[in-house]
């Protein structure tokens, strides 16, 4: 059986999005575009790298020891033989995947060599999750990549989304079938494949952008209609219990933006479940996108998931502005495999729009 058909029988292949042309913008090639491509990436790293410090302690905590924020990169005395600027497992994962989709060139996405990426990788991952660690297990065990995932809404699937979007920029269809199909192997579940669908969107959409104000109705409309023709439960937050959608869940940013932070995130909260993480990021972009630093330091200073929230919201803000926007202490050779980022980023461009 095919990849695309074993897909279709889980239940996560996505169908035709009818809808598409009314919401996914074309792109067109550019050295502007290359240039945001390589953002994107390393826009990714930087989130990371950025939260690292900050990921699973309280707010109140990371204002009392960085009063004006957590700006610069802290040193993690596990690897203090490289830049000061290292990630953790989403950037590593997200480089999992850009490699993945660049070895499979213009044939057949097979998803088999990713799992097989995903189980090597974890031999000596960083800060590995738990469902992509019970999904590991599962690889070891013999499991093929259609029986590995497990059925976890967090957002270790969507942390990686970002190369889905270079790769078929301005190609909904294929763009959503490769975040459905790179999902699988480690979330195996309607709601994660849901958000790294929305978050690949996002980023097309940021691309699409040139630099430019995002609105607010454009982008909701669009990443809301990505998966409006998916079946997704609703699941209860961890707060309230109050149950919602993902869909759900992404209607609710419009009606807070505007509100104070500390009240967005009690409502959200910015954890590790899509259900928090997805409208997060989407709200932090739509509040602070216009400037990018201000937007990464909010989002690692919320403290909780923070490297994960500021990753998937660097690669969005590296998509709409570029490498200019993004601080040059921040860049380099403080940041680990910057120049393995760009490759990776040249790579898919080229893929994309140069062959």
């Amino acid at each position: 059986m095919r990849d695309e058909e074993r897909l279709a029988a889980s239940g996560f292949a996505p169908p035709a999005w009818s809808g598409a042309g009314s919401v996914f913008p074309e792109l067109a090639p550019s050295e502007d575009l290359r240039d945001r491509y390589r953002a994107c990436l390393v826009g990714g790293a930087i989130g990371d790298a950025l939260g690292r410090p900050a990921e699973g302690r309280w707010r109140a905590d990371l204002y009392q020891r960085w009063p004006r924020g957590l700006r610069d990169y802290q040193p993690w005395r596990a690897y203090r033989s490289g830049p000061v600027g290292t990630f953790t497992d989403d950037t590593q994962l997200t480089i999992v995947v850009a490699r993945w989709l660049v070895e499979m060139g213009h044939g057949d996405l097979e998803a088999g060599p990713l799992a097989e990426a995903i189980e090597l990788w974890g031999e000596t991952g960083r800060g590995i999750g738990h469902a992509t660690h019970e999904a590991l297990e599962l690889m070891r065990s013999g499991r093929p990549w259609w029986e590995s995932g497990v059925a976890s809404a967090g957002n270790g699937a969507a942390m990686r989304a970002a190369p889905y979007a270079l790769r078929f920029a301005g190609e909904p269809d294929r763009l959503r079938y490769s975040a459905a199909l790179g999902s699988v192997p480690t979330h195996a579940d309607p709601t994660a494949v849901a958000a790294t669908i929305v978050q690949a969107v996002a980023v097309n959409q940021s691309l699409a952008a040139h630099g430019a104000r995002l609105d607010p109705d454009v982008l909701l409309n669009a990443v809301v209609e990505s998966v409006a023709d998916r079946e997704l439960p609703s699941l209860a937050h961890r707060g309230t219990g109050e149950r919602r959608t993902l869909v759900e869940r992404i209607e609710e940013v419009g009606e807070m933006l505007g509100r104070p932070e500390d009240e967005v995130l009690e409502h959200f909260y910015n954890g590790a479940f899509v259900l928090e993480t997805t409208p997060m990021v989407l709200w932090l972009l739509l509040t602070y996108g216009d400037d990018p630093e201000e937007a990464l330091v909010n989002a690692v200073m919320a403290g909780r998931d923070a490297d994960t929230i500021a990753s998937m919201l660097g690669n969005l803000l590296g998509a709409l502005h570029g490498t200019e926007a993004q601080p040059a202490r921040w860049q380099g050779e403080n940041l680990e495999d910057h120049d393995g980022l760009v490759a990776l980023a040249d790579a898919l461009y080229d893929l994309r729009w140069n062959s």
